[in-house]
């Protein structure tokens, strides 16, 4: 056995009909009792509907590797997989899980990791349900959240973009240095974590290391009713965060994570014009 997850956890997951008690939890903590006197590792990992109040969290965060952030992201009785005002959603509830776990954590790396459902970017828009630059847009947001990356895509269609986004070699490199150093929220401006439109996350510094980071930008288009920022901005917007909204100092050499390409150095900010729903992930070293 190499993973297991305990589904409708409670306190926080709806009965559903399911006779479900009020608090399940010494569960979740009776499996990581077993799993720690286990011969070989195995993977926890907890779902659904989590209660995220100071008391359970730090249950959950003691006692499982991931846990669910989010509900099923899937289109259920849809033709295609996900819509994009669910992606939305579930980028959301990362924000929110990720604000909560840098209030409890005091060293690198987490003690527990996000599970934002699978990722569905194996496809075309015919099965998948969404363009391209958002399935490109989604892989960036599964990897800079070092969440579980299950494909959920029908592994006999994969057309080339979908064997890129799930394969490519920095990407991979990105996800193991997102797995120290999971991406937070710093919104334009502010620097700030609140839920919005046009966003700048940042993954690290590595300060033990080669100083390097990682920052997405993102346009997420208009708010379809789930994505917690409310803004209904269309088209193209440019996205720009200095160093100060970054929490960065010095200068950097740029380069675009996706497309293995050098954009040059960089002082004092980073910007791009983005498409609705399109994202741009940066990796940045020290100059």
């Amino acid at each position: 056995m190499d993973f297991i997850k305990l589904d409708y956890i409670t306190p926080g997951s709806p009965d559903n009909g399911g006779n479900l008690p009020p608090n399940n939890s010494g569960s979740v903590i009776a499996y990581h009792n077993a799993i720690q006197q286990a011969t070989r590792p195995m993977r926890l990992d907890i779902s659904w509907k989590l209660e995220r109040n100071e008391t359970y969290f730090k249950i959950w965060d003691s006692n499982a590797d991931s846990m669910r952030t989010d509900q099923d992201i899937n289109n259920s009785g849809s033709t295609t997989f996900i819509a994009w005002a669910t992606v939305q959603r579930a980028i959301d509830n990362y924000r929110d899980f990720i604000s909560r776990v840098v209030a409890t954590e005091t060293e690198q790396p987490l003690s527990i990791y996000p599970d934002m459902d699978n990722w569905y970017v194996g496809n075309n828009k015919s099965i998948t349900g969404v363009s391209d630059i958002k399935r490109k847009t989604i892989a960036t947001h599964w990897i800079g959240a070092a969440a579980n990356l299950i494909s959920g895509s029908d592994m006999t269609r994969l057309d080339a973009l979908g064997i890129k986004l799930l394969t490519d070699p920095a990407g991979q490199e990105v996800a193991n240095f997102t797995a120290r150093y999971p991406m937070q929220a710093r919104n334009p401006g502010s620097g700030r974590n609140e839920s919005k439109q046009l966003q700048a996350w940042i993954a690290g510094p590595d300060n033990e290391g080669d100083g390097r980071a990682i920052v997405v930008l993102a346009n997420y288009g208009p708010d379809q009713g789930q994505g917690g920022f409310r803004t209904y901005f269309k088209d193209r917007q440019m996205v720009r965060a200095t160093w100060e909204d970054l929490g960065l100092s010095g200068v950097y050499e740029v380069s675009d994570v996706w497309e293995h390409k050098q954009l040059g150095t960089a002082n004092s900010e980073i910007s791009a014009v983005l498409a609705e729903g399109e994202s741009l992930m940066l990796s940045l070293l020290p100059s």
